[in-house]
This record gives structure tokens, sequence and C-alpha cells, in this order.
């Protein structure tokens, strides 16, 4: 087929049609609400009020246009029994995690509690010091920390946790509805559900190759060599604050890239990213190149210039905010070794690792999905190239570029997994049951079972809040967290930063006195 003289490239984007060209409806709209929220949250309480009323109409005037709401399908997602097995899903998966403190909370937590703290205790946007007329305030990623951290300012510090662990629930039961499960309660959503949360790749056999020990509990299983792709499960305990949108943007690209609204829909979900995460564009660049030949190969269609341009003003926006002093933020070699120095880079040994690296943490499971797909082989394909170029890339003392922008082929893997498994045994398939796939997922869930003991074995610890990030990193500006606000346009933009309390002083504020937790 051909489209204005252009030949269709229908291999690479043949798509899911059960659910790749699903129409705008209530979960669409309420994950754009999810992400949308600490956005607005964002502008009303760092921008200065003509530029926080001038940015929150861009993104309402963009909503407005990029979303056919005449046409949106206002229905529950599935029926009330399989919603409560969704939720309840949720409510687990996302207890065992950081936030809730419910169980042990991975040790990043001390950072995250203490950013959280000071997004509760401190007058936005929260400063931690003022040098020579320059202050040092807070930028990364904490978008996710806002509504809890709004909650907590109306309802007393004792009210944060909860609220934060019941946004991550929030976010968390959006992604499990945007996924392709079963409609009907039973096995076969009980089984989907358990593969969604211990997806992972096959880090049990790493481990054994190159320390040649069964692993003890709760030992993390993911850094058995000089990278790492974190299981689903790892993602959302240790880094909720980029996990949930990068899930979220994900799922719904895969909902919706083949439907005619897709375009307008996609770029108001990118326009809402950068604030959750610095990471986000970057994971779903493959897939937006994927969405983009999808574009020029359909006919003519206008295209949506206000959530156009509203992209490109809230990308700018969060660009010049995120960007700050981002040169101070250490990054080792790609393919480092042990001590990170160049002379250990590219090595025999390096190259054998990462061969080793893709083989089993994506590699064998792209080669068992490819034969059995029907439809999404683009995907699979951009997925796949994704994960193989970002070990050779590195940005962040623990390469964070590697860390999250993975996620979003990750969860395009299991997408296409869940796809290729409820497809199996079905009349038109002949090709038998995938029993090499089962045996990967299989080996992939000795990781998020290990995280998941981490959290039971390991004594818990409640969060402290009383001390702010500077304090709890023993007097040191960490680079990745705090920034010199001596960007004029900036500046320019943002309210005047106000110092964050102290111990003495959040102490007193609050409630009755209330002792430290």
């Amino acid at each position: 087929m051909q489209t204005a003289g252009k030949p269709r490239p229908s291999w690479l984007l043949a798509h899911d049609p059960l659910h790749s060209a699903k129409p705008i409806d209530s979960i669409s709209v309420a994950a754009l609400l999810y992400l949308a929220l600490p956005n607005l949250i964002f502008l009303a309480g760092w921008l200065r009020w003509p530029f926080a009323v001038f940015f929150s109409l861009l993104l309402l005037w963009s909503a407005w246009t990029a979303v056919d709401w005449r046409h949106v399908r206002w229905r529950g997602p599935c029926r009330a029994a399989t919603a409560l097995l969704i939720v309840a899903t949720a409510f687990a998966w996302c207890a065992l995690g950081g936030a809730g403190h419910f169980l042990a909370a991975p040790i990043d937590w001390m950072v995250r509690d203490a950013v959280f703290g000071d997004l509760v205790f401190g007058e936005w946007p929260v400063a931690y010091a003022e040098k020579e007329g320059t202050h040092y305030i807070l930028r990364s990623a904490i978008g996710y920390f806002l509504p809890a951290a709004v909650v907590a300012k109306a309802l007393g510090v004792a009210s944060a946790d909860l609220a934060l662990y019941l946004w991550t629930v929030l976010g968390g039961t959006l992604f499990l509805f945007s996924l392709p499960l079963p409609q009907r309660p039973g096995t076969g959503l009980a089984l989907s559900l358990l593969l969604v949360v211990s997806f992972s790749g096959m880090d049990l056999l790493g481990v054994l190759a190159y320390q040649g020990d069964w692993p003890e509990l709760p030992v993390r299983l993911e850094w058995w060599t000089r990278f790492s792709y974190s299981s689903l499960a790892a993602h959302l305990y240790w880094a909720p604050n980029h996990a949930l949108p990068i899930c979220l943007a994900s799922a719904l690209f895969y909902r919706h890239w083949q439907h005619p609204a897709f375009p307008g829909f996609a770029l108001l979900l990118l326009a809402l990213l950068p604030i959750w995460t610095p990471f986000g564009l970057p994971a779903l660049l493959p897939f937006i190149a994927l969405a983009v030949l999808q574009f020029l190969a359909e006919p003519r269609r206008p295209l949506p210039v206000v959530p156009l341009l509203v992209l490109i003003l809230m990308v700018a926006l969060m660009t010049r905010f995120l960007g700050m002093d981002i040169g101070g933020i250490g990054t080792a070699p790609p393919l480092a070794g042990a001590t990170g120095t160049p002379g250990e880079t590219a090595t025999r040994d390096h190259l054998l690792a990462y061969v080793a690296f893709v083989v089993l943490e994506f590699g064998a499971l792209a080669l068992a999905l490819w034969p059995r797909l029907r439809h999404s082989r683009g995907i699979l394909l951009f997925a796949t190239l994704m994960l193989m170029l970002l070990p050779w890339l590195s940005f962040g003392p623990s390469n964070d570029l590697l860390l999250r922008a993975s996620l979003a082929s990750l969860v395009m893997l299991l997408l296409l997994t869940l796809n290729v498994l409820q497809s199996a045994g079905r009349p038109t398939v002949d090709a038998g049951y995938p029993w090499l796939l089962v045996l990967i997922l299989l080996i992939g869930t000795f990781t998020p079972f290990h995280e998941a003991a981490r959290a039971t074995m390991v004594p818990r610890w409640p969060p402290s809040y009383m001390q702010n990030l500077v304090e709890q990193q023993g007097g040191n500006f960490p680079p990745h967290y705090v920034a010199r606000l001596d960007r004029p346009d900036v500046r320019l933009l943002l309210r005047e930063p106000s110092l964050t309390p102290d111990r003495e002083r959040r102490r007193a504020a609050s409630t009755g006195g209330q002792r430290e937790r």
C-alpha cells in the first residue's frame, strides 16, 4: 500500500489491532490528570504569578485541543471483580516499596524522605543556602512528591507518609489498568498480574556465572556486572519518582499509538513528563521516532500545533530549571570497571560482560518473542536497539541514564510478553505453547523475589522528616539535587527562594510539638 507516493513500511508499523488503537477513554484521562497535577502544583508554587498563570493556561489550552472530549469513552475500564483484584495488587505491590514505610524501605529512601520533608516544611522554591547573593535551591525529579506534600502541608506532617503511599498506589493502579490484561477475573488475570510484578531479566544466571555461588537472601541481584537494568519491582521500590511517569507514558503509548487522535494526545503527554523525571523523554525517544514514522505514513493530517507549541515551551522551561549546575553531576565512563578509570574501559573483559548482559537481561527474551509476534515488531526492534545502546552511554554517578532511560523499553517488552502469552494456545496460533518464554520469565522472578525478601527480612525503619537534605548529607550539597540559582532567566521566572527550616525549627513547627518519627 502506498500513501502520497510513499511506501508504507508495514512490517515496522504493524500494530496490535486489539490494544494499540484504543480511543481515549476514562483511564487515559485519569492518567493524564495524574501526570498533570504535579505540573500545575509546580507552576503555582515555584513560578512568579504572571508566569504561573501563563504556563498553566498553556497546559489547559493544550489539554483542550489535544483531546477530542466529545468522543472520550467515559466508562469503567473493566468489571468490578477485575478492578478489585487490580487495585488490591497495586496496594500490595506498592507496600513493598519505600512509600508508606510499612516494611523495610530501600536505603535510597533516606534521601527521598529528606527531599519530601523539605517540600513539606519549606516554602517553595526550597533553598539550602545563600552565598554571595546566589541561592542554592532544590532541583531534581520532584513531581512525584508534590501532591503528597500539599496534603501534608494542609493536614500536618503526620499525614505525609500515608499521603505519599496512597499517591503511589494511585499511579500503580493506573499503570495496571493501562496494560492489556485479561478482562475477566480468574487464573489468567492473576497470572498476568503476577507476571507484571515479577518481570525482570535473568539476573540469577549472571550472579551464578560471575560469582559462582547461589545468592543469599536478601542480597540484590541486579548489579552482577558493571551495569544494570532493574526489574519493574526495583524501579518502583527504589525510584518511584522516575518509574511511575515512565511506566504510565509507555503503557499509554502502546495503548493509543495507532489511533488517529494519538498525535495531539502524545504531545500533551510528553509535555507533562519533565517535572517528574528528566529521563522520561530520552526513555521514550525510540518510540517517539516510531510514532513520527506512523504519522508520516498516514494520509496527510494537520499537525496539532497548540500541543506542539506547549510541549516546546514546557520542555524549554524544565530544561533551564533542571539543567542548572548539571556539569557538577559526576559521571563514570561507559563500560567502566570497578574504579571507573578510562584505562579500564572497552577491554576484552568489559565487552564480554556487555554481551552476557545483553543476552541475560533482554536479548534472550527478545529472541523468544520475535517469531511469535504477528504485530508490533517495530516496537520490539526499537526497544531492543535502545537497550543495546544504553550501556555505551553514561550520565550520573550510578549511570542514572542507563537505569532510568531503559524503563520504557522494558515496559514495551512486558507488554509484548503479555500479548504473546495471552494468545498462546488460540486456534490461530500454531507454534505451540511458548515454554522457552515461560522459562526465561521464571528465572527472572528471582530478582523481584529478592527485592520482596529485602523488604520483609531487613528491619523496618521509620521515615524522618526532621533533617533537611543538606543535614542528611553531612553538610554537603548533593549536585544531582541542589544547584546554584545563577541563571538570569530562571531567576526571573522563579519566586524568591526560601531557606528550608533546620531540625530545631521543624520540631517547633510540627503539630503539638510531636516527636521526631
